[in-house]
């Protein structure tokens, strides 16, 4: 099985680049693309690569989470946009599981909410703003290896998100899905691929510690 994870996690890493190297980019900045999220429990450090919207708009992410009654973590980034600009991103993150797997329904699903702000830098057009409260739900399945001493867990995240423009932009609900991957060592160490398709295409992968 960690043969088949391994192979996987290639696959995922490819198909995505070859996705952001055919689609164009949006001008919005938001702050939770890649959202970096299963329902399951997670303490620790995140750190990322990013890439947003265009294969050359390279950045990073870091985020910080704290298991509890509700999951709560805070995230920020940096990344490069189109014509030398910069965009800075920052966070909240609230999800808690509320099913789970059972012989009637085979995934676990988790309620995601929070709010952040995306801010890009304007040599063109101006700066600009965007404040984001986003919804939706985290759903995956953890397939153990024989010994169980490691899981591999797909997931997927759709989410509506009301953008509120701030110097620039107009104000517009919108739609994202989040198709990841992860290898889940323990509740503070695994790897972690993500790729999100919706108002900006992005792509991301890293280690939690």
């Amino acid at each position: 099985m960690r043969h088949l994870a391994t192979n996987g996690f290639r696959a995922a890493v490819v198909t995505a680049v070859a996705i952001l190297s055919q689609v164009g980019g949006a001008s919005a900045q938001v702050y939770d693309h890649p959202q970096f999220i299963t329902p399951y429990d997670e303490t620790g450090v995140g750190a990322y690569l990013i890439v947003v919207n265009d294969i050359n708009d390279f950045g990073g992410m870091a985020t910080y989470r704290k298991a509890g009654d509700v999951n709560l973590g805070v995230r920020g980034s940096i990344n490069a946009i189109s014509g030398g600009d910069v965009a800075l991103n920052g966070g909240l993150d609230v999800y808690k599981q509320f099913v789970e797997v059972s012989d009637a329904f085979p995934l676990d699903v988790a309620w995601v909410t929070g709010f952040g702000f995306g801010f890009a830098t304007g040599s063109g057009a101006g700066s600009f703003g965007i404040l984001r409260i986003p919804f939706g739900v985290s759903v995956a399945r953890q397939f153990l290896s024989d010994d169980d001493a490691w899981a591999l867990v797909p997931y997927v995240s759709p989410r509506v998100a009301l953008d509120i423009g701030v110097s620039g932009p107009d104000t517009k609900l919108r739609f994202d899905t989040d198709i990841g991957l992860e290898m889940r060592f323990s509740e503070q160490w695994l790897l972690r691929f993500g790729l999100t398709l919706g108002t900006n295409n992005a792509l991301g992968f890293g280690i939690v510690f």
